[in-house]
């Protein structure tokens, strides 16, 4: 479903816009793990995670018509600053949909950007009004993760990775609605069938977890985590989870505790503020070390947006 050269398209396109973020070597987890581990700092991104991406090459490819009538997003945060900040530089009106319990530094950020702000009790109510606001107002309703654009965006992280490390054995993403894994390993297995791709999923809202069991979609019960950019109901027609039944080779859940010792590691031993939706490639590393004695592994560090009292709440 997914093109390599899509991916290929995707990166020139961007090119312009966004950060070739850095590959860092953490020589703490590597002695932990008996491994070389690396991490892809997607955290230092334009917009303080990887969906500056996915929402640059969205903006790009819509028509004039579509470009003047504007977009409408659903989001826990980070999606919408991604697509507010790709609208605000390309001149596109942006409607972010956000659930009531987004952090306020997300929010201040969308404000900053000018983005037109509506909230709603949950995220799963701002996806479905989005939805009637893109039938009713004409307005292009861009999916966070259910979007081609969106997956191939994300993809173009993969062609960093293989151009600073070609020799990766492992791959580990966060998974949410699965579009950045479906892109980054889309890529990776049609360069390499050899790298495995690890998906990460909070143990409290496992549905990419379950569906990969079961090799089928089917009804996952959720419940409330730290971790909101990972949590919350998906799509049942998402295009993402057969890519990730087939490219995917192995899923793993992480409590909100690993997640919380994973913010610790990162600002005890790489001096950064990250947010929990972003470490849990990490927290998954520190949870599975005596797995991967030898390996070469590059671990996804996909935001930081985060209020800082909200992180203090979390570590402290």
């Amino acid at each position: 479903m997914i093109n390599i050269k899509d991916i290929w398209s995707a990166h020139e396109r961007i090119k312009p816009f966004i950060r070739k973020t850095p590959l860092e070597y953490s020589m703490e987890l590597s002695h932990i793990a008996n491994a070389n581990v690396f991490f892809k700092m997607e955290c230092w991104q334009h917009t303080g995670s990887f969906k500056a991406r996915g929402a640059f090459n969205c903006l790009q490819i819509l028509n004039s018509e579509q470009r003047d009538l504007g977009v409408v997003a659903p989001t826990a945060g980070n999606h919408g600053i991604g697509i507010a900040y790709a609208a605000s530089t390309l001149g596109i009106p942006a409607h972010i949909f956000l659930p009531d319990t987004t952090d306020q530094l997300k929010i201040k950020y969308l404000k900053k950007l000018d983005a037109n702000i509506s909230k709603f009790p949950d995220i799963e109510t701002a996806r479905i009004e989005a939805l009637k606001s893109a039938k009713t107002k004409g307005f292009e309703f861009i999916s966070a993760y259910n979007n081609k654009g969106m997956i191939c965006g994300g993809g173009t992280v993969a062609i960093e990775l293989l151009q600073d490390i070609c020799d990766v054995d492992i791959v580990v993403v966060c998974v949410g609605g699965g579009g950045l894994i479906s892109g980054i390993s889309s890529f990776l297995k049609a360069n390499n069938p050899s790298i495995q791709v690890w998906g990460v999923q909070t143990e409290n809202s496992p549905t990419f977890i379950r569906w990969f069991e079961n090799k089928e979609i089917t009804p996952v019960k959720l419940l409330p985590s730290i971790a909101p950019g990972l949590s919350g109901a998906i799509e049942p027609e998402t295009m993402t989870f057969s890519i990730v039944r087939d490219n995917v080779d192995r899923m793993i859940g992480v409590s909100d505790n690993d997640l919380i010792e994973g913010l610790k590691f990162m600002v005890q031993h790489h001096q950064q503020i990250v947010e929990p939706s972003g470490i849990a490639g990490v927290s998954a590393i520190l949870r599975e070390s005596s797995m991967l004695t030898g390996k070469k592994i590059a671990v996804v560090v996909t935001g930081r947006n985060i209020s800082y009292s909200e992180f203090n709440d979390l570590v402290n």
